[in-house]
């Protein structure tokens, strides 16, 4: 058997990885804008940015990674 049929992809956790670190990302800027005392709309626009921000960066470099792949 060769090393090229034995890999394993998992684009599921990939893609699970990605939404956990981006909704962390999300979470931090809510903590941090409620911290310097900002409205909770202020809060909610920082997360929702700060998450599509993160996701489709971890989506480009999957997308990369994929594609570049040995």
């Amino acid at each position: 058997m060769s090393a090229n049929n034995a890999t394993c992809t998992h684009p599921v956790r990939d893609l699970i990885t990605v939404a956990l670190c981006a909704a962390l990302a999300a979470l931090t800027a809510v903590i941090i804008v409620m911290g310097f005392k900002g409205s909770a709309l202020d809060a909610c626009k920082a997360g929702g940015g700060v998450f599509l921000a993160v996701m489709a960066v971890g989506l480009v470099v999957l997308q990369h990674l994929k594609r570049h792949a040995c």
